[in-house]
């Protein structure tokens, strides 16, 4: 009877276990929200732009230096395969659903999708290097791909899951080098909940013989709100709703601008300094980064959004990031018609100047009078014609 009543016990602690597991992985599917859950929480980060080709795409305030699945993060292991931790507020939704391009004018554009992920990225391995690259749009998760070579980032695989790991990065310049040495990572997984593809990189067991060292793998659960991820001991907390497709054509951003440019075809991107960002970043981002830090203090998205929107709205309504260049002209203008205003200071110079030439017309009055006595010593010469006279005498 002891033996039975502990088979009894175990099996039903393991039951629990089961069915708590369950609930985890299901809750994540009952949380589901609608499109326009995207525009009103990311909208106090950056910039919607309405794209002739993307539809309504994201530009995220953020600095010249930045790359997706490169900055303000790091990559864990968890059960869903290598998955991207963001501490960026916004990083729930731009890299867990969608896609990233780079752009020479707008910078990093992420463009909406529906499907959750641990990344959309391609992976590279081998040759003591690891590497991986974002998804651009219309690119599935198999086979090669072909993104220009400064997407990609390399790491030897003992740095891959440092917090740090963007340090052991040699840069763009040597991306070349590590493409010949690794190979794509052909490693597709489907969740069984959502019956999603991705991409789940190289697996633990793999680093773990390559590096001797262990790797940590988490458990990913539900996150009751938007916002930073968050990690508590073997668990990463991160919001992943199920998101509607039907309501992708009601729903509309706030601060929605028309493109200023038509997106191109992905370039090579290129890490400028704070100081020499791309054209439409310092067109918008002083109408925008202010309340998004300000979101990033309070920790509240709603907040500063009602006091983003209107800033939003200013450019839209005059005339798109255009006329923001043309405000110093307009601003110069007034410098030139204050010039003549000192002009009119020097009027008494050329007044004065007239005094000095008064001052010369005596002196010719002068000189005249002295030629005058020359022609009066007339009778001097009668002398001269008297010595003459004399002479002849």
């Amino acid at each position: 009877m002891k033996k039975l009543f502990s088979r009894l016990r175990s099996t039903l602690l393991l039951g629990i276990l089961l069915f708590g597991t369950a609930m985890q992985h299901s809750y994540a599917q009952d949380v589901s929200v609608s499109y326009q859950a995207f525009y009103d929480n990311l909208s106090p980060y950056g910039q919607w732009v309405n794209d002739p080709q993307y539809g309504n795409v994201f530009v995220p305030n953020v600095a010249g230096d930045f790359r997706p699945y490169g900055t303000n993060g790091h990559w864990a292991m968890t059960d869903y395969g290598n998955t991207w931790v963001s501490d960026d507020p916004w990083g729930w939704a731009c890299y867990h659903y969608g896609r990233w391009t780079y752009d020479p004018y707008y910078g990093w554009v992420w463009i909406p999708g529906y499907e959750w992920a641990p990344a959309w990225v391609s992976w590279r391995y081998g040759g003591g290097i690891c590497g991986w690259a974002p998804l651009c749009p219309g690119i599935g998760i198999d086979g090669a791909y072909n993104c220009p070579v400064s997407w990609w980032v390399f790491v030897s695989p003992q740095y891959l899951y440092r917090p740090d790991c963007m340090h052991y990065w040699g840069g763009p310049g040597r991306n070349g080098e590590y493409i010949g040495r690794a190979d794509f990572v052909h490693n597709a997984y489907m969740d069984n909940g959502t019956h999603v593809r991705y991409n789940f990189g190289p697996r633990a067991d793999v680093i773990q013989r390559d590096t001797h060292q262990p790797v940590q793998v988490y458990h990913v659960s539900q996150s009751g709100r938007p916002g930073a991820a968050g990690i508590s001991g073997k668990n990463i907390s991160m919001y992943r709703p199920a998101v509607n497709r039907a309501t992708a054509s009601t729903a509309r951003p706030a601060n929605v601008i028309a493109a200023p440019r038509p997106i191109s075809s992905p370039h090579a991107a290129t890490n400028v300094a704070a100081a020499k960002q791309p054209a439409f970043r310092q067109q918008v981002q002083n109408h925008t980064l202010p309340n998004a830090q300000g979101a990033q203090q309070h920790g509240n998205a709603t907040q500063p959004q009602t006091n983003n929107r209107p800033q939003h709205n200013n450019p839209a309504n005059a005339g798109r990031p255009q006329p923001q260049h043309n405000n110093p002209p307009a601003v110069n203008r007034p410098q030139p018609r204050s010039q003549p205003q000192p002009q009119q200071r020097p009027q008494p110079m050329p007044q004065q100047r007239p005094q000095p030439q008064q001052r010369p017309q005596p002196m010719p009055q002068q000189r005249s009078p002295m030629p005058q006595p020359r022609p009066q010593p007339a009778p001097r010469e009668m002398p001269h014609e008297e010595q003459h006279e004399g002479g002849r005498r």
